[in-house]
């Protein structure tokens, strides 16, 4: 076992089985030896995002605050990892969170995140059982069974993160790009989404090398869309990336398009259609900057 094994193994000792976002919450982000502590993008690692995609991405990015927020003071990058959007935004205007840090107070902000609530930890139910983790000769398993058709995976902490962002800024928005289903495509996922990774290949065994590989899970979006309104946002826009940058016209796409073809091209069609981007609005006053609010 390893050092992170034996301390998850014996906090179950302890415990007893533990929820499954305890487990998700240790093998990630562990103060010493989560998953995240190390550097697992790119080439070398076990993932690409949308980030490494520079300086394309970090253009789309500015270009899509400034749609909605022209002459934005701030950009705070939730969760900024490496802090690629840096170089793409004039000193004093980009802030980078990471995890476990407070998102500090501000005036008027555009609030950003990329892939950050699929890495959020998830509970999974089977009807109104949780589904736990247990340890057994040396091995974490299912208790008090497996996963199965008809899992339900659920993310109490995303409620507190949308009640935090939305007190963080007085007035502004919040730009949140991932992954995810809606209602109509939930039967994709019968037992669940979740997922590991390690050296860019998928499976479903999460519960392998804790801090050694990712794990991840689908955004359920209706779900994060009901909570956002319940936490004061409005919702004001929500489409795939590939339509939000298709929106942001010809003379910022050819802008796009010139400073890299390839990565214009993976960000358009490679992950276009794979991720989504969800706006979400904190307004004062009528004349508040931006686009206008559109329906769900």
């Amino acid at each position: 076992m390893s050092e992170l094994e034996r301390k998850i193994a014996e906090r179950i000792q302890r415990e007893g089985p533990i929820p499954f976002s305890v487990f998700m919450e240790m093998a990630l982000y562990d103060e010493a030896l989560g998953y995240y502590r190390g550097d697992p993008f790119g080439k070398d690692g076990d993932f690409f995002t949308a980030s490494q995609l520079q300086p394309v991405f970090g253009a789309y990015v500015r270009a899509v605050a400034g749609k909605w927020m022209p002459g934005f003071e701030c950009l705070v990058d939730i969760g900024a990892g490496r802090c690629e959007l840096s170089k793409s935004f004039e000193d004093g205007v980009y802030r980078s969170v990471e995890k476990g840090q407070r998102i500090s107070k501000s005036k008027n902000a555009i609030l950003f995140s990329n892939e950050l609530i699929d890495a959020m930890p998830v509970d999974l139910y089977q009807g109104d059982v949780m589904l736990k983790v247990d340890c057994r000769d040396g091995r974490f398993v299912w208790w008090p069974h497996s996963p199965g058709e008809g899992v339900r995976e659920t993310r109490d902490v995303v409620m507190a993160h949308l009640h935090e962002a939305y007190e963080a800024i007085d007035e502004g928005f919040y730009i949140l790009i991932d992954y995810g289903y809606r209602n109509l495509e939930r039967g994709r996922f019968a037992r669940g989404s979740l997922m590991s990774y390690r050296k860019h290949v998928a499976n479903d065994e999460v519960l392998l090398e804790p801090g050694k590989r990712d794990i991840t899970a689908h955004v359920d979006w209706d779900s994060l869309l009901d909570m956002a309104v319940v936490a004061g946002w409005e919702v004001a826009s929500f489409e795939s990336l590939r339509a939000s940058m298709l929106s942001l016209g010809p003379e910022v796409m050819g802008g796009l398009y010139s400073l890299d073809e390839m990565q214009f091209r993976t960000l358009l069609f490679s992950f276009g259609e794979s991720f989504d981007v969800l706006i979400l609005s904190k307004r004062k006053g009528p004349d508040f900057a931006g686009p206008g609010l559109v329906n769900r």
